[in-house]
């Protein structure tokens, strides 16, 4: 069929017919994304979870380190193993600071409908348990000076745990803390939880590009020094 112009003459020109002969462009603002984002960045405490989680990790690996190197901790209380306890239980409260912050933001947080399930409600309390499970048995394999880095104020195991969990994880601590996390954002049908927890994870393993190498170097050193 022929055109017309705007004079209403024949243009001579055939116009592409269909669907889509009119509208070239897509309107961007009719579109809906898959996600439905229920996290609120302006939320100061969402902040303030997330300094805590990058914090943890990285407190621990400066200062274990400069006690490795400087022994500052050992010269001041007085003895390796005072040294490791003082630092073991700084670690502890700091980390039950952080999920009390971490409680506090998921329940200044929307909520996500879609976790409105039961069967998410029994995963959520899964996860915790098998978090916990995870961290009580590698705390028993390890004991407290082998859990709370006693590598670095020279209190050195005589050999490497194999036994549960470190016969399934490299980390299972830090596994144990990531499902934990994951478990409480179920619970608490939040998907700010749920990005909380995948930085949890990102935080956990940029550590363990840290630790897992040093830790090998200490060893080295003591099987030198043997």
């Amino acid at each position: 069929m022929l055109a017309d112009d705007v004079n209403g003459q024949s243009s001579g020109r055939l116009k592409p017919a269909g669907c889509c002969g009119d509208h070239l462009l897509i309107d961007a603002s009719k579109m809906e994304l898959p996600l439905d984002l229920q996290t609120s960045i302006q939320d100061a405490n969402l902040w303030f979870s997330m300094l805590t989680i990058m914090f943890n990790p990285l407190f621990w690996n400066v200062v274990a380190r400069w006690e490795y190197r400087n022994h500052t901790l050992t010269k001041v209380l007085g003895s390796p193993q005072r040294g490791c306890i003082f630092l073991g239980s700084t670690i502890f409260s700091l980390g039950l600071f952080r999920d009390y912050r971490f409680n506090v933001a998921l329940d200044s947080q929307p909520k996500w409908p879609v976790l409105y399930e039961n069967w998410i409600l029994l995963l959520g309390y899964g996860c915790i348990l098998f978090g916990m499970t995870l961290v009580l048995t590698s705390y028993w394999a390890l004991g407290f000076y082998g859990t709370f880095l006693g590598d670095y104020f020279g209190i050195l195991m005589d050999r490497r745990v194999t036994e549960f969990p470190f016969n399934i994880f490299n980390d299972p601590m830090y596994v144990g803390s990531a499902f934990s996390f994951l478990g409480t954002s179920l619970i608490k049908a939040s998907q700010t939880g749920i990005f909380l927890t995948i930085f949890v994870v990102i935080c956990y393993r940029i550590a363990t590009y840290f630790e897992g190498p040093f830790t090998a170097y200490i060893y080295t050193q003591k099987n030198k020094k043997t």
